[in-house]
């Protein structure tokens, strides 16, 4: 399907004095859908103009925020029909200049843009903006990776609805494979960015305006056109804005990159033409980007299962457990002295009193780990790279010992001798009412947290060093555990105003972004890991695809809300994702088939109910219940990667919604919410494969799988669905 944008007579501005002839402006790309030109403003515009049968205005302008261009601009004729300018900017306020230069290359998909910034005095910031003007019609909608297609209560009435979802408490869900018109509002990417006012500690990302992928696409159902816009994850992106008007107006805004002679900043991204589907930008991407989408491990996708977070050792029931398809202890162990100091520098048998005062020891650490695996389930150990020790004060007390072999003992004789540079002061200029979250947290001070730990910056060298020696001490001393789950991430968002990172200038001055940090410490971590068979899992609440780098799944404590839900699912296309379950009442209150279905239509796996659950759901009757019913439904997408080829998958009449998954043996689609009908036709299409296949159901509460009516012709297979409980799993296997 060749589908592409154009303007409807483009007018291209021709700087004055120069000769009045577009075409000495006016440069066509190689693949003949876009063309670059100079406004009258010596801004660089790109555009799409070839024709089609519908016309769509659509112009994009890279520019900083503030700056005007000085003297002319240079061209220069690139390969494969590209182009590269060069320009001279100068912010108008502050008199700060850069030397920007822009490259324009087409592709078989659409266009690639390269920008880089040079800076020609002291350092400066402002936002890097990305400005996409399209004309919005009455049928025009926009889609991207977001928490809800609601973005905000600014942006959505009190009572109205997408898809006929009426709003009906603070956290429900809504789906947000929906794409809807355009609106007035700003989406932040992955978190909030830190302010000095407004610090968020401690943020949980259950508001809908986070944007999980840096992308946006816009599309024309009735012309079957679309097109995404999708920003280069492995850039330096330190903190974005997507802001949006009803208009069809977009803008991209990158913060705090420091401009400079010691630097140069680098960006990228792809236009890219499809269909008139959600998925056609992200399926762009993640053939593109494979590394921010695949485990590195693929033992991972064996994993994928219910999950828990217990410090329970007793004996449980193995084959039920199964039958709820559990499979994977994120072990709230706290077998740690205190934060950090996961395993001490002790020999195998030595025991010590562990967080909590129980004893401990590396031996019962491992047999924990053996005792599961043999069972055939998996141990993620506790891990966490920016929290440090317990019961701190500060200012830091005198060490009371110096004694190499005692010093781990104590949290503050540690991080004082050992530690100290990495500590994350508070600065000075934060409102003391935005650090009311922890109250011990003072201005100038340390930030503290969980059981008065303290907050340490990864990226400093001796406690990257220290983190990397646990690491290893993982991997060495407990060998049947699976890897390691990472938690709080929402420290990330800080920046640490007593280092550099050379890439970072926060409000007026240079930073270390703990962004920066922890991408430097994974570049070590995630190999040590990974060669040694280790899989990697995060608990993220800072919902950003650049920090899932070779991580191999996802363990969030927040997918009860709807969306931090939707923003796991959508990180996790290819990777496994098992999501929290507070306790049993949000299922009692939604109803459970409500509950079940809308992690089927995802592919994320609440939690179990298990004994020993820290802070979350434990087992009772009508709670096992429920998931034994689901059990069968939630295992049959083990390993399950989404599909995400061109309208592959419809539920017809919208009767029900559904959503379509490759897993080892075939398919699997989730079909679910279908409260007003007992039956359901499902086509699928665009897939390789479906002549000769076999299709059957699982339902709540059955063990035996149902066979389906199913017929392929013209390319498109159509199956027949029976539905109880309002859903069904139906699976797509080779041969009748």
């Amino acid at each position: 399907m060749n589908l592409s944008f154009r303007i409807l007579s483009l007018i291209w501005l021709i700087v004055p004095g120069q000769p009045a002839i577009a075409q000495t402006r006016l440069h066509q790309l190689g693949n003949g859908n876009f063309s670059v030109g100079i406004t009258s403003e010596k801004n660089l515009l790109l555009g799409s103009e070839k024709a089609n049968k519908q016309t769509i205005p659509l112009k994009i302008v890279s520019a900083l925020d503030g700056c005007e261009t000085e003297g002319d601009v240079s061209s220069k004729q690139l390969p494969n029909n590209g182009i590269e300018y060069s320009r001279l900017l100068r912010n108008k306020a502050t008199s700060s200049g850069c030397k920007m230069t822009e490259r324009y290359t087409p592709t078989k998909a659409g266009v690639h843009y390269e920008m880089e910034i040079a800076g020609t005095g002291s350092p400066w910031t402002t936002k890097i903006k990305t400005n996409i003007g399209y004309k919005a019609g009455e049928t025009s909608q926009i889609w991207a990776p977001w928490g809800d297609p609601r973005i905000s209560k600014k942006s959505f009435p009190e009572n109205g609805a997408i898809s006929g979802e009426p709003i009906t408490m603070e956290q429900n869900w809504a789906d947000p494979l929906c794409p809807r018109p355009f609106f007035n509002d700003t989406l932040f990417y992955g978190a909030p960015y830190f302010k000095y006012n407004d610090t968020k500690i401690g943020f949980c990302p259950f508001q809908w305006n986070l944007l999980s992928i840096p992308m946006v696409t816009i599309l024309e159902s009735k012309n079957d056109a679309g097109m995404s816009v999708v920003l280069n994850p492995g850039d330096d992106i330190l903190d974005l804005t997507l802001n949006v008007q009803s208009d069809g107006t977009l803008a991209f805004d990158r913060l705090f990159n420091r401009i400079s002679t010691k630097n140069v900043l680098k960006f990228s991204f792809d236009v890219i033409v499809h269909e008139a589907d959600w998925r056609g930008g992200l399926r762009w991407m993640s053939h593109n980007y494979p590394e921010y989408f695949n485990p590195e491990n693929p033992r991972a996708d064996g994993m994928a299962g219910t999950g828990a977070y217990s410090d329970s050792d007793v004996d449980f029931d193995v084959a039920k457990m199964k039958s709820m398809a559990f499979s994977v202890n994120w072990r709230a162990s706290f077998d740690f002295p205190y934060m950090g100091m996961f395993i001490p520098p002790v020999a195998g048998k030595e025991e010590w009193k562990r967080f909590g005062g129980r004893i401990t020891s590396i031996e019962s650490m491992e047999t924990y780990a053996k005792k599961m695996k043999s069972s055939g389930f998996h141990v993620l150990s506790y891990f966490n790279v920016t929290e440090f020790g317990a019961k701190m004060r500060y200012p830091l007390e005198k060490p009371a010992t110096t004694n190499p072999s005692d010093l781990w003992k104590s949290a503050n004789d540690f991080l004082s001798l050992n530690l100290n540079d990495a500590l994350l002061h508070v600065p000075m200029s934060t409102s003391s009412d935005a650090l009311k979250f922890y109250p011990k947290t003072k201005q100038g001070g340390a930030f503290f947290t969980w059981e008065d730990g303290v907050i340490l910056d990864c990226g400093e060298p001796v406690y990257k060093d220290f983190l990397l020696e646990q690491a290893n001490r993982h991997i060495k001393l407990i060998p049947s555990s699976d890897g390691v789950c990472i938690d709080r991430m929402d420290w990330l968002r800080m920046y640490n105003e007593d280092r550099d990172d050379g890439i970072s200038w926060y409000i007026n001055r240079p930073a270390r972004s703990l962004l920066t940090s922890w991408k430097k410490l994974m570049n070590e971590f995630a190999p040590l890991m990974h060669k040694n068979d280790k899989v990697i899992f995060v608990n993220n609440h800072d919902k950003r695809i650049d920090l899932l780098k070779n991580i191999d799944g996802i363990f969030d404590e927040f997918t009860y809300g709807g969306s931090p839900l939707n923003l796991t699912a959508l990180l996790c296309i290819n990777k496994p994702a098992l999501g929290w379950t507070a306790d049993k009442e949000p299922i009692k209150a939604e109803g459970a088939d409500n509950f079940f279905q809308k992690y089927l239509y995802m592919g994320v796996y609440p939690m179990a109910p298990f004994p020993g659950n820290d802070h979350s759901i434990l087992p009772e009757a009508w709670t096992d219940q429920q998931y034994l019913d689901y059990g069968l439904l939630l295992t049959s997408m083990r390993g399950k990667k989404w599909v995400l080829e061109p309208h592959c998958l419809e539920v017809q009449n919208g009767l029900a919604k559904a959503n379509l998954f490759k897993i080892p043996d075939g398919y699997v689609a989730p079909v679910v919410f279908g409260k007003n009908t007992t039956s359901v036709n499902l086509t699928i299409k665009n897939i390789p494969g479906l002549e000769n296949v076999k299709c059957t159901a699982i339902y709540p509460g059955k063990e035996a799988q149902t066979l389906l009516k199913s017929k392929f012709k013209s390319g498109i297979l159509t199956i027949q669905v029976p539905l109880e409980r309002s859903c069904a799993m139906v699976k797509i296997t080779k041969g009748k």
